[in-house]
């Protein structure tokens, strides 16, 4: 299978991690793996990922997209738990297109596992939008709390209007100087609430993405670091914007 660009685990695995969300331990049918190779075309990366997972169980769904949320992330829905156990332990860190692989314990089941132990599918995406609305209301209150505590939410909703950027919860920075890379951003971004991650376009070293919990989050994180970030001293500073919905 060396055609597809497997590997055993490199003697010594990069160290990933999300700072606000430490992995989930508890099992699950659901893998999330990440640090997949993003230049690896989507039918080819689905196509691998399935040759490599299918060896320990039935897999009941594959979901892997090249959107600026799920680039370089996939989910693998086995049908049994212990398949999903076992290729957790067995897959970890397995090089696949030149990078190691992370796998973690998804904290939510796939549709395709609701579906298939015979669940309401509509009322579980009913149940995780709710949920994702309390989250971003939740933020939006400790946003204010902020603002009342001396900062501004007002502020940054109006010059992200000023320069007619629409909030997202994924910041988007150009101009990035040469030898900043994810560990970089992240060291300047973890200090926010609401970090998930920072990611950095190898093919594109002046451009990176830093997500947050939420676009309220996200926009404070803006706020307090201005329209642009010194990312090296000496060097003209990267911009900072919403990514584009």
């Amino acid at each position: 299978m060396h055609h597809m660009g497997y590997g055993p685990p490199p003697a010594k695995m990069p160290r990933l991690r999300h700072p606000n969300r430490p992995p989930c331990t508890t099992p699950s049918k659901t893998l999330y793996v990440r640090n997949l190779n993003e230049k690896t075309r989507l039918p080819v990366l689905t196509k691998a990922l399935r040759a490599l997972f299918e060896m320990y169980g039935e897999i009941l769904e594959i979901r892997a997209r090249h959107s600026v949320r799920m680039r370089g992330q996939a989910f693998v829905a086995f049908r049994e738990l212990d398949s999903a156990v076992r290729a957790h332990g067995e897959v970890q860190g397995f090089v696949l297109f030149g990078k190691p692989m992370f796998i973690e314990f998804s904290r939510m089941p796939s549709e395709a596992s609701v579906a298939d132990e015979g669940g309401d599918v509509e009322a579980f995406r009913q149940q995780l939008a709710d949920a994702k609305q309390r989250r971003e209301k939740e933020a939006q209150e400790r946003l204010a709390q902020a603002a009342a505590a001396g900062g501004s939410a007002g502020a940054a909703a109006a010059a992200a209007a000023a320069q007619h950027d629409v909030p997202n919860k994924i910041l988007f920075l150009q101009g990035l100087p040469p030898g900043v890379d994810a560990a970089a951003i992240e060291r300047a971004f973890a200090v926010h609430p609401g970090f998930v991650e920072a990611r950095w376009v190898a093919v594109k070293p002046d451009v990176g993405f830093v997500e947050f919990e939420s676009d309220a989050q996200a926009a404070f994180a803006r706020m307090a670091l201005g329209s642009q970030w010194a990312a090296v001293p000496d060097a003209p500073p990267a911009a900072i914007t919403f990514a584009k919905r």
